[in-house]
């Protein structure tokens, strides 16, 4: 996951809504939101299934939460100080495991977890009391709480100066939606519970990406879609979108696998 909306009100009768851009290698294989993991009978999320985890979890029922993650960037050393190495690869434990820890246990998930195993991450915990945004950057580990109203989370983390925030933390504020209880449990279309969200994630897609600077396209480091050529058969890029809403009464969630085509939402089952 590389990019995280968040709408929080805790007066609102649905307090979290939240909007995820997946950017993934393309080949990656993966399947879409299910109840994928017999011992978490109680989280949604859709399933990578080359590590098997996920990169955003809902846990529905009374007690619902959201967990989503993000890779993050290496923290450079001070001066004089080696950069952070990557993990060796057998001691590597997929970042995908995360969100279906705090899916499961909160603002906690990452306590007791040998966090110098993982590659650095952010990690988007929340649920209708409040979250936390949770980085480790390869040498130590910090906690953001999230704030209310519309947050913007990328690679940098709970960043208002990123240009992904800059861009779209007025835009999705703007449009920020209100559903009530009654309307999450009974919505049949992503509109119903998310309003002009769905439409805006589509247009944030829509031309130029994100390209760090590989590839011949233009590079718009604001868009919300990427596509980054690694070389052949090798392209970094956005591959699907996700939103959830979340109320003390459960959850509901909504998917698209063809980012940018307004038919392609669907809503996940009875998610609740």
């Amino acid at each position: 996951m590389c990019t995280v909306i968040t709408g929080f009100d805790p007066s609102a009768p649905v307090p979290l809504v939240l909007a995820a851009v997946r950017d993934e290698l393309l080949l990656r294989p993966w399947e879409p939101p299910a109840r994928h993991w017999p011992d978490r009978p109680g989280l949604v999320g859709g399933r990578d299934t080359e590590a098997g985890g996920t990169w955003l979890a809902v846990r529905t029922g009374p007690g619902a939460r959201v967990c989503a993650v993000l890779n993050a960037a290496p923290r450079g050393g001070s001066e004089g100080e080696p950069p952070v190495p990557t993990v060796p690869p057998g001691a590597r434990l997929s970042r995908g495991r995360l969100p279906l820890l705090g899916a499961d246990g909160g603002t906690d998930a990452a306590e007791g977890e040998d966090l110098e195993r993982y590659e650095p991450f952010h990690l988007v915990v929340a649920d209708p009391s409040g979250g936390a945004v949770l980085t480790w950057d390869g040498r130590e580990e910090r906690r953001e709480a999230l704030p209310a109203g519309v947050s913007v989370v990328t690679n940098s983390g709970l960043d208002a100066g990123a240009p992904r925030a800059v861009r779209h933390t007025p835009v999705f504020g703007a449009a920020r939606p209100g559903p009530g209880a009654g309307e999450l449990e009974a919505a049949r279309t992503p509109e119903e519970v998310w309003g002009e969200w769905p439409r805006l994630l589509d247009e944030g897609v829509r031309g130029p990406a994100r390209t760090g600077g590989y590839g011949t396209g233009e590079d718009d480091p604001a868009s919300l879609a990427a596509h980054v050529e690694l070389g052949p058969d090798r392209v970094w890029a956005t591959s699907s979108m996700a939103l959830a809403a979340v109320a003390p009464e459960g959850a509901r969630m909504a998917f698209s696998a063809e980012p940018g085509t307004p038919e392609a939402w669907r809503m996940v089952g009875e998610v609740r």
